[in-house]
């Protein structure tokens, strides 16, 4: 087993000889980054105390769509409370992105991470919680104005109740995008997974797709499907990422 600077020199070495790179970005980034995680046990447990329901009852689109008033009491004070800070690792992507190396990142992160940073070419699959709308007259609003609305926050033309620009449990994700998505990366010559395992969702969805040389995963936690990626490391992504100095 070669050591990290070993396996980081690696690393650096097939993602500077890429000619196409892209990268799907886990949820584990977004929780290394601070950001709210319904999953984690201790806030799964403050929420079903507090509410009586699971977080995945909840952040539901039959729930948005029958019991409004206790959705946007939770999704305020949970969803998007802990908005996460951007570490050195989203700048990585960036400067990789600027440098043309990196052609696409690809992530069900519903916190804008990689945008925030300063990347430009993401596939959001699941929408942005700093993306708002009106579904009558299609106004957009703020992730501010949502955050500071006193009880449901509603259209200042219309007065409908505005949409938090998400896809929630229970909905289709958007099928034009998620196409893009897959050709994205069959047109990789290398793919990155970042903060998820072989077997997630978001990975196993588009590796399939995969007809390039090299996969790399960085993920703190070990897996099974682990061999199932060319180079490994487990460690924290963001860490990492900014220990390859690129």
């Amino acid at each position: 087993m070669e050591n990290l600077k070993e396996m980081l020199d690696l690393v650096r070495g097939v993602i500077q000889e890429s000619k196409y790179l892209v990268c799907l970005k886990g949820v584990k980034v977004s929780t290394e980054c601070g950001c709210t995680n319904y999953r984690v046990a201790k806030d799964a447990y403050a929420i079903e105390k507090q509410y009586g329901l699971s977080a995945e009852e909840m952040f539901n689109a039959s729930y948005y769509n029958t019991r409004v008033n206790e959705f946007y009491d939770f999704y305020k004070k949970y969803m998007i409370s802990q908005l996460g800070e951007l570490k050195e690792g989203l700048y990585v992507l960036k400067r990789l992105e600027e440098q043309g190396l990196l052609k696409c990142i690809i992530t069900r992160d519903i916190f804008s991470l990689a945008k925030r940073a300063g990347c430009r070419n993401v596939l959001e699959l699941h929408g942005s919680v700093y993306k708002n709308f009106c579904p009558h007259c299609r106004e957009e609003y703020s992730i501010e104005y949502v955050q500071n609305s006193k009880g449901v926050p509603r259209c200042t033309k219309c007065k409908t109740v505005i949409r938090p620009g998400v896809a929630l449990m229970g909905e289709m994700l958007d099928n034009g995008l998620v196409s893009k998505a897959s050709e994205e990366v069959s047109k990789a010559d290398t793919l990155i997974v970042l903060g998820s395992n072989m077997k997630a969702n978001l990975t196993s969805m588009m590796v399939q797709y995969f007809q390039g040389d090299k996969i790399i995963l960085i993920n703190e936690e070990e897996h099974y499907a682990d061999r199932l990626a060319d180079i490994v490391i487990h460690a924290k992504p963001m860490e990492t990422l900014e220990k390859l100095g690129l």
